[in-house]
């Protein structure tokens, strides 16, 4: 009698540990995050104040950061970027941030980004622009092909290196 008992409780026991688990995975199910596929048409204001959007860039890759200029990653990745400038002639490189213009002038200054070429730093305060993307950490860095279609996003900082790397293969892979 006492095993019968012993028995049905192990059994009745099991099956609560397997429900559990079955509900555990149901609620904490994880939605894979999409961001966007295809590079947003945005307005922004530049640091002269003057409106820009994306109609206005000329054909090519498009690399856009997105950034806080308190933030030391971000800060980390505008100084790696800024060093590696003229790797990135065939790109256009965005900066934005939510930040006002003189945080951004900051930013642009210590991180040296001011003086690359191809380079934009622009000014949202509007918010909308990482909701097109589909922002969910600073930084966060988006590259853009010819056709303007995504070929990756990275979220967290992330080396020059790594960006040419990826740029490098997808042209690679167009081949």
């Amino acid at each position: 009698m006492n095993k019968k008992i012993l028995i049905s409780g192990l059994l009745v026991g099991l099956f609560a540990i397997i429900v559990g688990l079955f509900v555990y995975k149901l609620l904490n199910k994880k939605e894979p995050h999409s961001f966007a596929q295809e590079l947003p048409l945005f307005e922004a204001i530049t640091l002269d104040g003057i409106v820009f959007n994306t109609d206005s860039l000329s054909a090519g890759k498009v690399v856009v950061v997105f950034y806080s200029p308190g933030c030391l990653f971000c800060e980390h990745e505008g100084k790696e970027l800024s060093r590696h400038a003229n790797e990135f002639t065939d790109c256009r490189l965005l900066f934005i941030t939510n930040a006002p213009i003189d945080s951004a002038v900051a930013y642009t200054s210590r991180t040296g980004v001011g003086k690359i070429a191809h380079f934009r730093s622009l000014v949202d305060t509007t918010l909308k622009t990482p909701l097109l993307f589909g922002l969910r950490t600073l930084p966060t860095t988006f590259i853009f092909g010819d056709d303007r279609q995504l070929i990756n996003a990275f979220e967290g900082e992330v080396n020059a290196k790594k960006l040419l790397k990826t740029i490098r293969q997808h042209e690679k892979s167009k081949e």
